[in-house]
């Protein structure tokens, strides 16, 4: 718990305001480990335009309203909305789909798995069992599994990581299903193994004026 407040919610009220624009320090950080994680794959060649980060924006307050009734963002829906809309999220879409109808599925996702702490367990479950040649899906389903309150104790935070688990799921192979989920639950989770990295984002925006800050795990 006290990882999710440091990382999340201390970022989110750096100002001690509801923002109203996205903070500049946001933006540098989406474009810092956004860009770090597109490494190696076909996204890393792809210029980024700016739209991205005023799309995600849009579309993590929607998603946010949606679900809980307004529009209090944290960082870890910013980054994850951005990282989305590089891929492409015209229509407010998440990977094609209406984010309101993937918002549907998120929820029956946690109801059939008996709320989030049990969503949180049973995705690092899956996760540990998918054939990774790198190992990096063990090693994180080890690592995140040492306090499933980093992604179960808000709803924000459990709404997301549902999401990411339907969208791995998605992928074609265990190798990918595990990469995807990597680099989605990193912003949740602050610290992943990506490959043979493992990357710290935790103080990427933590401080106000400050460049984004990408770690290596200790």
């Amino acid at each position: 718990m006290k990882f999710l407040i440091v990382f999340i919610l201390v970022t989110f009220a750096a100002t001690g305001r509801v923002f109203a624009q996205i903070p500049a320090e946001w933006q540098s950080a989406a474009q810092a480990v956004i860009g770090d994680l597109e490494r190696d794959t076909p996204l890393a060649a792809k210029p980024w335009t700016g739209s991205e980060l005023t799309q995600g924006w849009h579309m993590a307050r929607a998603w946010r309203q949606h679900n809980n009734g307004n529009i209090e963002i944290i960082l870890a829906e910013y980054l994850t909305f951005v990282a989305l809309c590089r891929q492409g999220c015209a229509g407010n879409t998440i990977e094609g789909k209406g984010y309101i109808g993937v918002a549907q599925q998120v929820k029956n996702l946690k109801a059939q798995n008996g709320g989030p702490d049990q969503l949180a367990a049973n995705a690092h479950s899956w996760l540990a069992a998918l054939s990774d040649p790198t190992g990096a899906a063990a090693k994180n389903a080890a690592m995140w599994s040492k306090d499933l309150d980093v992604a179960a104790a808000d709803f924000a935070t459990s709404n997301l990581y549902a999401l990411y688990w339907l969208l791995a799921q998605a992928r074609p192979t265990p190798a990918e299903q595990a990469g995807t989920f990597a680099r989605f639950a990193i912003f949740v989770q602050g610290k992943a193994w990506i490959g043979t990295r493992c990357l710290d984002i935790t103080r990427v925006a933590a401080v106000i004026g400050a460049p984004p800050r990408i770690e290596t795990c200790k």
